[in-house]
């Protein structure tokens, strides 16, 4: 089936799929290799074409999960990693070298941010953090040896969007590399290369694999940037599990419908918290009352389950604790992008941020609304609220 002209929706019913070289089996088999044979000593050194040379380097079954990808974010080039974490630390080596200057957002993913602060510096990359929400201000940070601006829009725990489209303009001026987290957004409600972004970046253990039984990451890039996240990759073998290719590439096919039931109950959610006294802050971009709010209505077209609100410290933390523990669908976990609804406590502290984030302080709570019956939801939540009280 050709599906370049079809919408994104009937590609993820289709993409990766080979049934003409399958014996009529739609999905692809999923290929155990290390060795790949050759079919003479030529074809070994390389003299006559071979498919695939090495298991580590590709299979059919990476090739139909890569190439689905790619197709989805309109990009000549995607990599599958064996975590989100490893698609982001794979990204920012094929962009940056010692010596040389790296932007990264306040409000970065916590595991990024170590892998910033610990391995990225002990390279010899030279580490700036900046406030999220400055945008166009974003040139004051700049310097001569500036190569990598980093977005993650929104941001982590606090939810912070990003002003995609004039930032990586005002980078590709200064000649700087851009990479966008868009495991929030996902391909589906945020086109990020699109906007200008030169490499995305996503935890397909989230919304493509969407059963919280996989660990996969994926990047996505056109022209150099592809070519070189291609080679960093290879060279640090990087490779994704057979099982869990398989598992990435029939999450797709369901994603569309797992995303939108996630991403309703999640705004649901939000929204009721709102008019809750207890509340004193709900972080969600797609509300009305998100300082982000227009930047969310011109760059996306839909949200997810996942977002933040903010409690009054004066309540104890014994008392939290008993409340959460109490809940009967939230389990507490980290994590998200599953079928199922989680609950956990934010702790930022002097580690996670340089600035202070914008919000009310008090205890900051995660949520991710799952796929279930949202009344049951706003129940459970609303019942460890009123324990609260």
């Amino acid at each position: 089936m050709t599906t370049k002209k079809h919408h994104v929706d009937t590609k993820l019913g289709h993409l990766g799929l080979s049934p003409e070289t399958n014996f009529g089996i739609p999905n692809p088999p999923i290929y155990r290799t290390s060795t790949i044979l050759s079919s003479s000593m030529a074809q070994h050194r390389g003299d006559l074409p071979k498919a695939y040379t090495y298991g580590r380097s590709g299979t059919p079954t990476s090739a139909s999960f890569e190439n689905a990808v790619a197709s989805i974010y309109q990009a000549d080039t995607c990599i599958s990693t064996c975590s989100g974490l490893s698609a982001i630390s794979t990204a920012i080596l094929s962009a940056i070298r010692s010596g040389e200057h790296a932007l990264f957002p306040d409000s970065l993913y916590g595991s990024s941010r170590r892998f910033v602060t610990t391995l990225l510096s002990d390279l010899g990359v030279e580490v700036t953090f900046y406030p999220p929400r400055c945008n166009s201000g974003i040139k004051e940070y700049f310097m001569e040896n500036t190569r990598l601006l980093y977005l993650e829009s929104p941001g982590s725990l606090t939810f912070e969007l990003q002003d995609l489209p004039s930032m990586t303009m005002l980078a590709k001026k200064h000649n700087i590399i851009t990479i966008c987290d868009n495991t929030w957004g996902t391909a589906l409600h945020y086109p990020v290369l699109e906007l200008g972004a030169d490499i995305v970046v996503e935890a397909a253990t989230k919304y493509i694999a969407g059963h919280s039984d996989v660990n996969l990451g994926i990047a996505a890039a056109n022209g150099l940037q592809g070519i070189k996240l291609k080679k960093t990759a290879r060279n640090f073998g990087i490779c994704a599990g057979p099982e869990d290719l398989y598992l990435g590439l029939r999450g797709l096919r369901t994603m569309r419908l797992r995303l939108e039931q996630s991403a309703a109950n999640g705004l649901m959610l939000a929204q009721s918290l709102t008019n809750h006294p207890l509340v004193l802050d709900v972080l969600h971009p797609a509300l009305d009352s998100s300082p982000d709010h227009e930047l969310y209505k011109r760059d996306f077209s839909g949200s997810c389950g996942l977002f933040g609100f903010v409690l009054p410290e004066t309540i104890s933390q014994e008392r939290l604790d008993k409340a959460v523990e109490g809940m009967n669908i939230f389990a507490i976990g980290d994590s998200w992008g599953g079928y199922e609804s989680l609950i956990k406590q934010a702790h930022i502290d002097s580690k996670l941020r340089q600035f202070t984030p914008e919000h009310s302080p008090g205890h900051l709570i995660r949520v991710y609304a799952g796929i279930e019956h949202g009344p049951d939801l706003q129940t459970d939540l609303f019942q460890m609220l009123n324990a609260l009280d």
